[in-house]
């Protein structure tokens, strides 16, 4: 079962691949492009929505949101 993961989880993980405020940034606009709450836990569906609007940044925050979804799929 795939492990739930929050906006907030997100920007850390991508914090380590841009400057904190650019991954904010990034992830706030990918949620509004997803159209997902900020204020719980996302279900896959809704973290894999995210994770596609991440990955059109390209670059190392593509290879990071690939990362994720790998692991949340498994």
């Amino acid at each position: 079962m795939a492990r739930a993961i929050t906006l907030e989880q997100l920007k850390i993980e991508l914090s380590a691949v841009t400057s904190a405020s650019d991954a904010r940034a990034v992830v706030n606009r990918a949620s509004r492009i997803a159209g997902v709450p900020n204020n719980r836990p996302l279900d896959v569906s809704e973290l894999m929505l995210v994770l596609s609007a991440l990955s059109a940044e390209g670059g190392m925050i593509q290879d990071v949101a690939q990362t994720i979804a790998a692991a949340a799929l498994e």
